[in-house]
């Protein structure tokens, strides 16, 4: 028995396996293609959604100084509030009146151990400094 290999039927094999293989490779760069620009669409959404709340801070703000605004004019024939702002703001006073201005001496802030610059070189050769001088005081 001999058995009749057509070599139409070998290559219908090997169109439909390069057939299949290119399908399942085209598939995957289309599945990666959308992946990619979902990955885009959502830092978009992220870098609008933090311009808009940007945006309405700044909205709060502008609304904030507009009332301050409104409550300015409203008070501008009060003389009691006229007097005020030329007290603080112009640095204007009544006649016979002295200005008196308290300086108070800076602070000193100690800094806390966990807070210093471990890598600073004025720190270690005042402790090798203090090193020398023990040694050379025991001997």
């Amino acid at each position: 028995m001999v058995t009749d290999f057509s070599k139409k039927g070998n290559k219908e094999f090997f169109n439909k396996k390069l057939l299949f293989r290119t399908l399942g490779i085209l598939f995957f760069v289309v599945i990666l293609a959308l992946i990619i620009a979902d990955f885009k669409i959502y830092l978009k959404k992220a870098e609008l959604k933090s311009q808009i709340a940007d945006y309405q801070r700044q909205i709060e703000e502008i609304k904030k100084n507009n009332q301050n605004l409104k409550e300015q004019i409203a008070n501008a024939d009060d003389t009691d509030y006229l007097e005020k702002i030329a007290y603080e703001q112009l640095g204007q006073q009544k006649p016979g009146e002295k200005q008196v201005i308290f300086v108070e001496p800076p602070q000193k802030t100690e800094t806390v151990l966990g807070q210093q610059n471990f890598w600073d070189a004025n720190k270690w050769t005042s402790w090798f400094g203090k090193l020398w001088q023990w040694i050379k005081n025991k001997f």
